[in-house]
């Protein structure tokens, strides 16, 4: 399967540790099903803040802010779908990050939280709209994760609603009061009912470990404790009716003290620094401390905390009074008995589901007397709270995790649908690459291992640290030889570091290798092989009728290969670069970086090179003296291995400036000897998508596959029998690469004298030329 790329908006890991949590509860899961095929694209508000705080390396951060939004990307993407005549369209609008962000991604997921209310006013509303018609108006699909909607009596807000959420693919609402007013505006199809998403939040052996031992330390915690959640949120809703919070919050705290309470305040939204209280609660939590009597009763952290962190802190108290809705979350989620003081149905709604919706206070009827008298109410009830959370926790649990469950459906449906018209289609990689468990891309850490080698050493580099550790006793392994001015090759078993490292570099001529079988047969140990895809078939079979050689053969390395070609397509590029192969010792193809040079070693020492690229590589990727059989073979990738190893012809690969070797790995024993490399430091690697593997090898593959129907409908018309995959669409242009090829073969087969009086550059343009046809 193929990489997958979501985009994250409307949540960030500054500031409301609602939203961090909602994306490390997502976020997690995520990855737990997806494991290295997962990148996350964050749609950030605070983008400085979320570099630093995002805790995934697979995360990658961009600027999304909400004049950027509305005002670029927006007018952008409205222009994106009305010039959907315009060819290279997507170069065009890329020049934007957002953009460019949004065409690299295959899902949105909104974690906006709560979202098209009536009470949030027509800018937050439309700011909602925006963040989903972006996407949208790009062929982006979007899903919204588990939030409170509604209600949608004001008319923009309902006009806003309707126009965008029957185009999303999933709409998880947060309980059923939000289910309610989606259906009150017709939009049920597309609703599923999931519990917040934070329940489901994975616990963090870290943030445990860090606040037992804080907690162990201060006596403190010793006590009976309320935690207390403040919100700048609410303290701005009763300064609009003309209610004192930090006042209220004060005597409220005061009033704990008196009844033998600890109280800790926590700030569920913070950005240290900022003077501003949007998405930061660290100011009003600041002034309700200074003003408490009795300090050394109360606990106040002056500092940004991850969501993982709060949640654990409210575990060590025995009850929540809170304005923070994922506060919230977090309390019941560790069974801690909660009071909530807040404006909108969406605490309703979840508490409801435990059963506790008396236990919800409106911020409107607010004050210190109010207050008391509730908490009074709250305290005589707590154990039957405690009771009912634990009732319904599994329960609701279970409905959180349905969220990713249902986005996971989304997604699966999105990679497994071919992409129309896409060259190569990605959505089935397996049909390209064979069964395998995962891609890798790496170097040799050794720079003199790379510097002989082709690509990035990784085989030569693999093969020695086997050899080292004694997971092998040899490899079995070939060398380019020139003896007597004749160009041949030798097979033979290495069984020393140095043998291994004398064989690196690819050699591009015919070899029947498995002619040599025997020397497998006579060696006693275990055995690595190096084949190229062919010929790993047929020793495949040959492995089946002698068990002795299955036991010795422990690893099986595949090479990609496009096609083997006779000595010839060697021979007359030296011969016309005028490099004769007397008194030489040794070839090298390719050395350096990109396709590097091709080297002759002579007797004496002394090199003689030329352009691979501009020589051999002309006349291979023509298609002269290509064995025929290779332009029928579909299996690029060496799918009969364990283990296969290529390179990688990306753009982004030319401008590294260290080779690197592509690795698809296909079975569990093959994956533990790779690992052991890696932990070795032998290998320097990272992961490298399925659908980058399959476009590493572009041409190639178009070749094989796109051309497969032309191929054989040229070999039915002359009376020969072709079966091949033929569900790529063979376009003209792959049609007349596929004749010229079939030409050139011929021709060079026939009539090679030809070939010679061509002048080199011709050759090459004309390669080039037959590139093309197979690019598009």
């Amino acid at each position: 399967m193929r990489d997958i790329t979501i985009a994250i908006t409307a949540a960030s890991y500054s500031g409301n540790k609602g939203a961090y949590a909602m994306l490390q509860s997502s976020i997690k899961q995520l990855k737990n099903i997806y494991g290295e095929r997962l990148h996350i694209n964050l749609m950030s508000v605070y983008p400085g803040e979320d570099k630093k705080q995002a805790p995934f390396d697979f995360i990658n951060i961009v600027s999304c802010k909400p004049e950027q939004l509305l005002f670029v990307a927006f007018p952008l993407a409205i222009l994106y779908k009305l010039l959907g005549w315009i060819p290279f369209r997507n170069k065009l609008f890329k020049c934007n990050k957002i953009i460019k962000a949004y065409l690299k991604t295959d899902l949105v997921i909104d974690e906006a939280g709560i979202s098209f209310v009536d009470s949030r006013g027509f800018v937050m509303n439309t700011y909602a709209f925006v963040c989903a018609a972006v996407p949208l108006l790009l062929g982006v699909p979007v899903v919204k994760y588990s939030q409170a909607m509604g209600s949608f009596h004001s008319r923009t807000n309902r006009l806003l609603a309707k126009w965008i959420l029957p185009h999303l693919k999933l709409i998880c609402a947060r309980g059923e009061i939000t289910k309610k007013n989606l259906a009150g505006i017709g939009i049920e199809d597309n609703v599923r009912l999931c519990a917040d998403g934070v329940f489901s939040m994975p616990e963090d052996t870290f943030s445990i470990e860090l606040v037992n031992g804080i907690c162990a330390q201060d006596s403190f915690y010793n006590g009976k404790i309320v935690s207390l959640s403040l919100s700048s949120v609410v303290q701005d809703r009763c300064a609009k009716i003309v209610i004192d919070y930090v006042d209220v919050m004060i005597g409220f705290v005061d009033f704990l003290n008196e009844k033998d309470y600890n109280v800790l305040i926590i700030a569920n939204a913070a950005r240290e620094g900022k003077t501003k209280p949007r998405n930061n609660d660290l100011l009003v939590c600041d002034a309700v401390y200074e003003g408490v009597r009795q300090k050394d009763m109360v606990r106040w952290y002056p500092k940004e905390m991850t969501a993982e962190e709060i949640r654990e802190f409210i575990s060590h108290t025995d009850v929540l009074v809170g304005s923070r809705f994922h506060a919230m979350i977090g309390a019941l989620e560790k069974r801690v008995p909660t009071l909530l003081i807040g404006w909108s149905h969406k605490y309703q709604e979840v508490l409801d589901m435990f059963e506790l919706g008396q236990n919800a206070v409106d911020f409107s009827t607010l004050s210190v007397d109010t207050l008391k008298v509730k908490f009074e109410e709250f305290i005589t009830n707590k154990d039957k709270t405690r009771q009912n959370i634990v009732k319904h926790l599994n329960e609701v649990k279970e409905s959180s995790q349905k969220n990713i469950l249902y986005i996971s459906e989304v997604i699966n449906g999105i990679v497994s649908t071919p992409c129309k018209g896409a060259l190569l289609d990605v959505s089935d990689t397996e049909r390209y690459l064979g069964r395998h468990i995962t891609c890798r891309m790496g170097y040799a850490s050794n720079e003199m291992i790379r510097a002989n080698s082709a690509s990035g050493g990784v085989v030569t580099a693999f093969l020695c640290h086997l050899l080292k550790s004694k997971q092998i006793d040899g490899a079995w392994v070939t060398k380019s030889v020139i003896k007597e001015g004749k160009l041949g090759y030798k097979t033979f078993v290495a069984t020393k570091e140095e043998q291994i490292m004398d064989c690196s570099s690819s050699i591009y001529m015919h070899m029947p290798l498995l002619k040599n079988i025997d020397e497998i047969m006579q060696f006693d140990g275990r055995l690595a092989v190096v084949l190229l895809p062919c010929q790993m078939r047929t020793l495949n079979q040959l492995m089946e009728k002698r068990p002795a050689m299955k036991k010795k053969v422990v690893l099986k390395i595949a090479l990609y290969c496009s096609g083997s070609h006779t000595q010839e397509a060697t021979l007359v590029p030296l011969t016309k670069a005028k490099i004769s192969l007397d008194y030489a010792n040794r070839i090298y193809y390719r050395r350096g970086h990109w396709r590097g040079l091709t080297a002759v070693k002579y007797d004496d020492g002394h090199e003689e090179t030329m352009s691979y690229t501009e020589t051999i590589c002309a006349y291979k990727n023509a298609y002269f003296f290509i064995n025929e059989a290779c332009t029928l073979c579909q299996d690029q990738f060496g799918k009969a291995g364990d283990i296969s190893f290529g390179d990688i012809w990306l753009p982004e690969m030319k401008r590294n400036p260290i080779k690197h070797t592509g690795c698809i790995i296909r079975n569990e024993n093959a994956l533990g000897m790779y690992e052991s490399a890696v932990k070795a430091k032998v290998i320097i690697d990272t992961h490298i998508g399925d659908e980058k593997v399959v476009y590493s090898q572009k041409r190639a593959l178009v070749f094989k596959y796109n051309c497969a129907s032309e191929k054989e409908r040229l070999y039915h018309k002359n009376g020969k029998k072709l079966k091949l995959d033929t569900l790529s669409h063979c376009k003209i242009n792959h049609k007349l690469a596929y004749r010229l090829a079939h030409f050139n073969m011929e021709l060079s087969r026939k009539h090679p004298k030809i070939l010679e009086r061509v002048p080199m550059k011709l050759i090459f343009l004309y390669m080039l030329f037959i590139r093309f046809l197979l690019s598009f």
